[in-house]
C-alpha cells in the first residue's frame, strides 16, 4: 500500500488476475494495487521533463479525467495534450465528468448550469484551477501512458461528435462553431 498519496481511489490496475480458491479479496487487491504503482512508478520515470505535473498523484488524477473523456484509445493522448495545454497555460480543464463525480450519488444525469457555477463542488473543473482533490474513475494503462509520457498539443477544446470520438479545436470560436455541428442538431 502506498501511504504517500492522499486517495486511494484510482490505484488498482484493470487487469486479469489469477488467484487461488479460498484466496483473500484484500490480497487480490492488494496485488492490484502493487502493479499499479509498479506501472505508474516506471511510468514516472520517463515524464516528459515539460510536463506541468508536479508529482504522481497529478498523474493518477489527470489520467483518470482522460479515461473518462475519452471515446477511444486513439484519443486518450490527444485529450491528454489538450489537458497538459491547459494547465501550462493556467486554464481551467472545464471536464464534464468531473462535475458529475462531484455530484454523485445524486447525479441525474444531466448537467445543469447551477451545476456548472457551483463553487463548492471541489471536483467543478469550471471552478477550480487546478486539478480535483482525487481520481474521478479507475484508470488504464494506456490513459496513465498518455498523461505521464505525452506532450502539450496545439488544441484547448474537444467536443464529442456523437461517434465515440471528438472534433479538436484551438480556438474558441472553432470550438463554438464544432459544438454548433455536432451537439446542437
Amino acid at each position: 500500500l502506498d501511504t504517500s498519496l492522499k486517495f486511494l481511489e484510482g490505484t488498482l490496475k484493470p487487469d486479469t488476475y489469477f488467484y487461488k480458491h479460498l484466496s483473500s479479496s484484500s490480497a487480490i487487491l492488494r496485488q492490484s494495487q502493487n502493479d499499479f504503482f509498479e506501472l505508474a512508478s516506471f511510468l514516472w520515470t520517463k515524464k516528459n521533463p515539460l510536463s506541468p505535473l508536479k508529482d504522481l498523484s497529478d498523474a493518477i488524477i489527470l489520467a483518470s479525467i482522460v479515461e473518462k473523456e475519452a471515446g477511444n484509445e486513439e484519443e486518450k493522448p490527444i485529450i491528454a495534450g489538450v489537458f497538459i495545454h491547459r494547465l501550462m497555460i493556467g486554464m481551467k480543464l472545464q471536464a464534464d465528468p468531473t462535475i458529475i463525480y462531484g455530484l454523485l450519488p445524486n447525479f441525474n444525469g444531466d448537467i445543469t448550469k447551477a451545476n456548472i457555477l457551483d463553487k463548492k463542488n471541489p471536483y467543478n473543473t469550471y471552478q477550480i484551477k487546478h486539478l480535483p482533490p482525487t481520481p474521478i474513475s479507475t484508470i488504464s494503462q494506456s490513459s496513465l501512458e498518455a498523461v505521464i509520457l505525452g506532450v502539450k498539443n496545439d488544441y484547448l477544446y474537444f467536443v464529442a461528435k456523437g461517434d465515440g470520438t471528438h472534433y479538436f479545436s484551438k480556438t474558441y470560436n472553432e470550438h463554438l462553431e464544432a459544438v454548433k455541428k455536432y451537439q446542437l442538431n
